[in-house]
């Protein structure tokens, strides 16, 4: 039977393999440590679970406007009013299962056929497959040797009259760059001379480390009029299960990104729109206690880095993972198997040290891996302690064989 062209445009996960892997290894009672987490390793703040706890208590079970309930909708306002300095009315928000769902329906409202749309690399691995879903062409922006970041001149240089959109991700996965205002500053000048769309992907907008502040993009002149502004409770608040984002936007798209999820999923669950409300009236001291969790482990695993000259990376300023650069010991063999590109090396990690990262070829960097720190401190030291073994054996096979 035919499948549709729609998904063989779609690639397969590179993360596969490994995944697979781990998993027998588990099976098989080894002791394996997993820093692939892309959601943080804390329970939901008790007061968020209440909130949903009480929805069912209370029979708050079944649909719920489109968009989002109204009470819902106006404390999103409120809270991007106060921690982003964006006015939105509540009817310039909608409510989504997850701030993935708000990309898509922002894509599908936005691009189509012919269209283009503005990516750094590397980048979240959803990205260009959404772009490729909405039926538009991804164009990557290397930021590998810009410190993970957009320049204006980059920025000018992979701008056509095809270009609908630019997806900008600050705090940024996998690599935790994050966008100063200054730098922000830059990229508004040159995108107010453009006709194009922003969608700002701010999901880990409060993990955010030594003593930054995160600036959302469309305070930038009249940018939020053409900005789409992402944002949810699944890293600030650890609900990914709870399946709850949101999008703000000007009116027109707002209405079409809501026709547009009428059909195909409908309005999120009206549970988690109430541990969500309760989310944004309280939880501020769990939420800080997290964001100073990951920032503790973020530095202990800087130390061990830095232990070693062969380690390569921009120390990450936001998000929960640390993005490496492996290429130096490519070319290097283990058990007769050589390291010629980053599954290769994941593979080894899993297969001889039982350490499971993401390749650096899923978010379009063949050269990198991606460890998160969504771990217990207890697991990142066995990781980091497998991580340098490989590596020094590596580096050494690779000397050897010179």
């Amino acid at each position: 039977m035919k499948l549709s062209s729609r998904v063989s445009r779609i690639e397969v996960s590179k993360t596969l393999q490994v995944k697979e892997k781990a998993l027998e290894l588990k099976a098989q009672g080894v002791d394996v440590v997993d820093l692939t987490a892309g959601e943080p390793d804390f329970p939901t703040p008790a007061d968020v679970a209440r909130g949903g706890i009480q929805a069912i208590e209370e029979g708050f079970t079944h649909y719920t406007a489109n968009n989002g309930t109204p009470e819902l909708r106006a404390a999103i306002a409120r809270k991007l009013l106060d921690d982003n300095g964006l006015n939105y009315a509540p009817e310039q928000i909608i409510v989504s299962n997850g701030a993935k769902q708000s990309i898509m329906n922002a894509l599908f409202a936005l691009a189509e056929t012919g269209d283009e749309v503005v990516v750094a690399l590397p980048y979240w691995v959803s990205y260009p497959q959404q772009i490729k879903l909405a039926g538009a062409t991804p164009v990557f922006i290397d930021t590998r040797e810009s410190n993970f970041k957009i320049t204006p001149s980059l920025l000018e240089k992979h701008l056509t009259p095809n270009t609908k959109a630019i997806i900008l991700n600050s705090p940024c996965n996998p690599t935790g760059a994050v966008y100063g205002k200054e730098e922000l500053a830059g990229l508004a000048e040159v995108l107010e001379k453009h006709d194009l769309w922003i969608i700002t992907d701010e999901i880990y907008e409060k993990i955010i480390f030594d003593g930054l502040k995160h600036v959302s993009i469309a305070t930038f002149s009249n940018l939020i009029e053409k900005s789409v502004v992402i944002n949810g409770f699944s890293k600030s608040h650890a609900m990914t299960g709870w399946r709850i984002g949101y999008a703000a936007a000007p009116l027109a798209l707002v209405k079409a990104m809501s026709k547009i999820q009428s059909h195909y999923t409908s309005n999120a669950s009206s549970i988690s729109q109430r541990a969500a409300l309760a989310a944004l009236q309280g939880s501020g001291e769990a939420v800080e206690n997290m964001r100073q969790t990951f920032e503790m482990r973020r530095d202990y695993i800087r130390t061990r880095l830095d232990s070693r000259p062969y380690f390569s990376y921009v120390n990450p300023q936001g998000a929960f993972y640390f993005f490496i650069k492996i290429s130096d010991v490519f070319g290097a063999s283990m058990d007769g198997n050589t390291i010629s590109n980053s599954v290769d090396f994941c593979s080894v990690l899993t297969e001889k040290y039982h350490l499971v990262t993401v390749p650096g070829a899923a978010f379009g960097a063949d050269d990198y891996i991606r460890i998160s720190f969504a771990a217990s401190l207890d697991e990142i030291e066995k990781a980091m302690d497998r991580l340098i073994s490989g590596m020094d054996q590596l580096v050494a096979s690779k000397e050897q064989s010179a």
